[in-house]
């Protein structure tokens, strides 16, 4: 007779519903929340079961997790290699569109919107009329007209409207398919405007010309006519025609015709006209070199003089978006003379990757950049996650600080009696990290990328958990989706290393006591928030020795993207009123 404990069991159904979603996830980047809760469920029935080693009681799920991460990895890599070049692409300021035999178009980017070209999109029905001739038209008659005659077309795109608005050029396959494009494309269309790149700005820097040169330039593109131009800019027709002797004298050229066509071919007339933000973005962006040669970026809003704020942000790094909206934020700062400084922690954004065992061995680097900075004093302001390492901070350099402010901070010491009722994050970090922070490593990377490539439904299942209003329509808003993505990249572009660490070392609880930080700390919290849950705050604010907590009625847990004002007043000692 066999003995009953020699028998294979067949794992419990909870076991093989975790490995089936491993696997799909692996295939589905978007199922990693399902995952992470299935996963968090296992974890807590072990522990009722009184099985405290994870790691040991799932080994044989670990192993699907090492297959399944794999997989992903090769998915996900094709998958962004596929955004990097769409990216190149819309990155041009010329217009493309690749289409097949019948004008339908299998590739574009968005250039052509900001070349003139008024369209959303091309389609194999929409006009088009030869410069040469006028004659009119679709782009499907004019691909099978170019592969007939093998010749490249000159073509005139038409706008909303019916007029005309930007030139083409409509190479067919065989000139096509030389340039290197797929042999799938039967025509390629593009689309060229001056005007939107960078090539007026880079010609006038190469020849020296002046503001009011360049403007009768830009005038001159408008009318073609030198009086229309020169009454434009409210001067003289004579005081043009001396400006464009000037233009013509300092760039060699004879003529408009000639001066129009030397812009047209500077290389950086396929780049791109860059926005006031974008050309204002390395002011504000800033880096230093510390003592052990590693580098650490800060940004830097406001009076160089000003009273200064350092501010930790939560793991996207746009809830107080100085780089992205400067003009935001700026006439409060300059308003009230205080200097908004964002740190970078190690191995995020271009700061360098440095491997710490503590919160508090962040602190060495914030106190050479207060020196190198002349800074003798200041306060820091942190926001969700980033509480961690910002009260770690304040506990190693309080006697150069004179307050810390929190804004939906996380205290790993609460434990909440119902994940399932909390945010995602809180799941994957609360859970899951504190129980088994080697898979924790492991899951955040794909986590990271998988918001990455589903920013908009990341955000939609956020919105469908949420209980605060004022949550919802914040991560409903196209703005923050947007800048969260883009900080997010940028914050994980050259390592996630920065951002796993930091994680795990909040999910493990912090290793020094809040107790011993004897300097004022203010704390927002919303009552609705379901990322950081209102009690941990007030064991925080309990835990202490100075603390005055502001509980926000129906706010959550972003209540600093819309009520930054009060919270930065409070960091900076001026009067406030805690946001109603």
């Amino acid at each position: 007779m066999i003995p009953k404990d020699s028998i294979p069991t067949k794992p419990d159904d909870g076991t093989d519903r975790l490995t089936h979603l491993v696997y799909e996830a692996s295939l589905d980047n978007s199922l990693w929340p399902e995952l992470i809760i299935e996963l968090t469920d296992q974890l807590q029935q072990l522990e009722q079961a009184g099985k405290g080693d994870p790691a040991a009681e799932l080994s044989d799920t670990a192993q699907h997790f090492t297959r399944a991460m794999h997989i992903s990895e090769r998915i996900v890599s094709l998958q962004e290699k596929e955004q990097q070049l769409t990216s190149v692409i819309d990155a041009l300021a010329v217009g493309i569109a690749v289409m097949d035999d019948n004008g339908t178009v299998i590739l574009e980017n968005h250039a052509k919107e900001a070349n003139g070209a008024a369209i959303a999109r091309i389609g194999n029905t929409m006009p088009l009329i030869a410069a040469e001739t006028g004659e009119e038209g679709t782009v499907a008659r004019w691909v099978r007209h170019a592969n007939t005659t093998g010749e490249s077309k000159n073509l005139i795109l038409n706008g909303k409207d019916g007029a005309p608005t930007s030139n083409a050029l409509l190479l067919p396959r065989e000139i096509a398919t030389s340039m290197g494009f797929p042999a799938r494309a039967a025509g390629v269309l593009l689309t060229f405007n001056p005007d939107d790149s960078d090539a007026l700005r880079a010609f006038a820097a190469d020849t020296l010309l002046t503001e009011r040169e360049v403007a009768l330039i830009k005038a001159l593109r408008e009318s073609d006519d030198l009086r229309e131009a020169s009454g434009a800019l409210d001067i003289s027709y004579e005081s043009g025609r001396t400006y464009l002797k000037r233009i013509f004298g300092k760039t060699g050229t004879t003529s408009q015709a000639d001066l129009f066509q030397r812009i047209a071919a500077s290389p950086a007339a396929f780049l791109k006209r860059r926005t006031p933000e974008a050309m204002d973005a390395p002011k504000i962006r800033r880096l230093i070199t510390l003592r052990d040669g590693r580098i650490l970026e800060y940004f830097s809003l406001g009076p160089e003089d000003g009273y200064p704020i350092l501010y930790f942000d939560a793991l996207s790094g746009s809830s107080v978006d100085v780089v992205g909206a400067p003009d935001r934020y700026l006439p409060f700062l300059t308003r009230h003379k205080l200097r908004f400084i964002t740190i970078c922690r190690p191995g995020g954004f271009r700061s360098t990757m440095r491997n710490v065992s503590s919160l508090r061995e962040y602190a060495p680097d914030i106190e050479e950049l207060c020196d190198q900075l002349g800074l003798k004093r200041f306060s820091t302001l942190s926001y969700s996650f980033g509480s961690g390492a910002a009260l770690a901070i304040t506990h190693e350099l309080q006697h150069r600080m004179d307050r810390a402010v929190l804004s939906s901070p996380a205290y790993p010491q609460y434990r909440h009696p119902n994940w399932r009722d909390l945010d995602l994050f809180y799941q994957l970090s609360g859970v899951i990290g504190r129980r088994w922070p080697n898979m924790l490593r492991q899951i955040l990377p794909f986590l990271i990328r998988s918001v990455l490539q589903n920013t908009d439904r990341y955000f939609d299942r956020h919105v469908a958990r949420s209980i605060s209003a004022s949550d919802i329509d914040i991560l409903s808003s196209p703005m923050t989706r947007q800048r969260t993505h883009t900080m997010l990249a940028e914050r994980t572009a050259i390592t996630m290393d920065g951002m796993v660490e930091e994680n795990i070392l909040n999910a493990q609880g912090w290793d020094f006591d809040v107790a011993n930080i004897r300097l004022p700390v203010i704390i927002f919290h919303g009552t609705d928030d379901n990322v950081a849950p209102i009690p941990g705050a007030r064991l925080l604010a309990e835990h202490l020795p100075d603390s005055q907590l502001h509980e926000l009625s129906n706010f959550g847990h972003y209540h600093i993207f819309t009520q930054w004002t009060n919270i930065m007043a409070a960091a900076a000692g001026l009067p406030y009123e805690p946001p109603a």
